[in-house]
């Protein structure tokens, strides 16, 4: 199964037990859960660019 990189953004290798992403360009390994997790903060860092700054927030 392919994922994406968070470190190059290109296609990484999810293996078929679903435990570690590999990426074949950047040579980026994560196990799945920490891999999970780095998406997960790079896509709240990314909603914040879209939330409109308004006073007292």
């Amino acid at each position: 199964m392919d994922a994406r990189c968070p470190k190059c953004e290109k296609v990484a290798i999810l293996d078929d037990d679903i435990t570690n992403v590999k990426c074949p360009h950047c040579n980026f390994e994560a196990d799945y859960d920490s891999y999970l997790e780095i998406m997960k903060d790079q896509a709240i860092n990314m909603s914040y660019d879209y939330i409109p700054k308004r006073p007292g927030m």
